[in-house]
């Protein structure tokens, strides 16, 4: 089975300025394909997504990351980049922009440190509406408390754009150390109901207690996520190197091959595989990018 991992980071700090590195020592320093390619379980391919790197350098990490390309054993299949979506329609120059470069296929404005506001917001609404009729993927990446304000958000966009390709990143931020389960649950249910979302999973180790976290308190979480969204819109990503904060990537892709083992075959190499391809690389195959 060939794994594509929906979602990983590169980044080097002394390349390009990661101020949010500042607060985590243990990821303050580079983590690059050569390292990647060392983990045990290391994907075969990967979406690379942007990782908040000073907002004027976002152009220059697609541009880093397409380099890293031309060498990586591991094949950096698409990119995820970031895009000022807050500026509206003024956002156009920009994104057409984007589609010229190489590999980038989707589009992510992280609103998980931002006020609910933003969600509602007009110039925001407008860019990520530009992104969408642009043809690229949209990331969206929020907490659970913001998972209403994001049903809002998308009930709007669905509204504008009805084959807008949209996925949710970490299964919607979760508060498992909390055991927050009742209200995400919810919410999540709620949010499976737009046919044109799909779902990443990824990123949970670091919403668990990071030192003290056991797979089989995730597997629920794991599980209820392929109940409301349907293996056919789920995607596995590892989230390396965050994932290091709170275990391993091996650790936590054996946590979801566990939780996704009683599905069929084929609907397991969906999840592992063929839904990221599907949706992040039809356009890439299909000699349109």
């Amino acid at each position: 089975m060939k794994i594509l991992d929906s979602h990983l980071h590169l980044w080097d700090p002394g390349v390009l300025r990661y101020d949010w590195l500042r607060d985590l020592p243990a990821l303050n320093r580079p983590f690059l394909p050569a390292q990647l390619a060392e983990i045990a379980q290391s994907p075969d391919a990967a979406i690379v997504v942007q990782a908040d790197c000073a907002a004027q350098q976002a152009l220059q990490e697609v541009e880093w990351i397409n380099q890293l390309a031309k060498t990586s054993a591991i094949k950096l299949a698409g990119i995820v980049a970031w895009a000022p979506l807050e500026t509206g329609n003024a956002v156009l120059p920009y994104l057409r922009h984007l589609h010229e470069l190489p590999r980038v296929v989707g589009i992510r404005r992280s609103l998980q440190n931002e006020p609910l506001e933003l969600f509602y917001n007009t110039d925001y609404r407008d860019g990520l509406l530009a992104a969408a009729r642009e043809g690229f993927v949209l990331d969206m990446c929020v907490r659970a408390s913001q998972l209403t304000a994001l049903h809002d958000l998308l009930t709007w966009l669905y509204q504008h754009a009805p084959d807008a390709r949209v996925v949710l990143d970490h299964m919607g931020k979760p508060a498992i150390a909390e055991n927050q389960w009742q209200t995400w649950q919810n919410a999540l249910t709620a949010l499976a109901a737009f046919p044109q979302l799909a779902c990443k999973i990824s990123g949970l180790p670091t919403e668990a207690d990071w030192q003290n976290w056991q797979p089989e308190q995730l597997l629920p979480w794991i599980q209820q996520a392929i109940t409301a969204f349907g293996p056919q819109r789920c995607l596995f990503g590892g989230d390396w190197p965050v994932v290091e904060l709170a275990g391993s990537y091996a650790c936590w892709k054996t946590c979801v091959t566990d939780a996704i083992a009683h599905l069929s075959c084929e609907e397991i190499n969906a999840v592992m595989g063929e839904n990221a391809r599907r949706i992040y690389l039809t356009q890439l195959e299909g000699g349109n990018k």
